[in-house]
């Protein structure tokens, strides 16, 4: 799966939350003015609490990367077995191979269930495609006697190789800090992918 496939075109735009009381961080409503009657206030339902007119304004934005994640935050804020969830809420610290230093790194969603026999669950959850996890092959060197063509070609291979390896042993050392973080803390640690999601992440699946 490629960069442009995962991003779909979608990316860097605000999703409203409808039920706010799951969201963690509440601190990120927005006072929103009704454009009806200028009546300031956090304005929730589909009526401006003031006049009662039409002035519903979305107050509780949470910016998505990519359709992908726009979708977690929608089954999320809509699934009545989850109780809690929030966007980037942990910072953990982790070993970078690449910079070696150590670093933070925020894995994308957690979440809290309740299910219908009571049970409860946390989950602390990372969106990626599973190319951004696997190690990529080494291209063939060139043989002795290739055009200069061929050898810029090989070049160009081995460093998209390179920033691949390199982009994959990092997002290595961070799953491995989130997944001892979790053991801590009494969370489980998800990696979702489109391989593990019944196609929700397919282009046209989903809301």
């Amino acid at each position: 799966m490629t960069k442009k496939s995962y991003y779909t075109g979608c990316h860097n735009d605000f999703y409203y939350v409808d039920n706010l009381d799951k969201y963690m961080f509440q601190e990120a409503r927005e006072w929103v003015e009704c454009p009806k009657c200028k009546g300031a206030g956090n304005i929730r339902g589909v009526a401006c609490p003031f006049c009662k007119g039409v002035g519903q304004i979305e107050q509780l934005p949470v910016n998505y990367k990519s359709d992908w994640e726009r979708k977690v935050f929608i089954f999320c804020d809509h699934n009545p077995f989850v109780t809690k969830w929030g966007y980037e809420p942990f910072a953990i610290s982790y070993f970078s191979p690449v910079q070696m230093k150590q670093s933070i790194y925020k894995p994308d969603v957690y979440v809290e269930c309740q299910y219908a026999d009571g049970a409860r669950e946390k989950w602390l959850i990372e969106v990626k495609p599973v190319a951004y996890s696997v190690m990529p092959q080494a291209p063939k060197p060139v043989s002795e006697g290739a055009t200069a063509k061929q050898i810029a070609n090989y070049q160009k291979r081995n460093l998209a190789y390179q920033r691949k390896s390199m982009d994959v042993a990092t997002n290595y050392a961070k799953w491995e800090a989130a997944e001892k973080w979790c053991q801590q803390h009494g969370v489980n640690w998800l990696i979702l992918n489109e391989s593990n999601t019944m196609g929700l992440f397919s282009p046209g699946k989903g809301v």
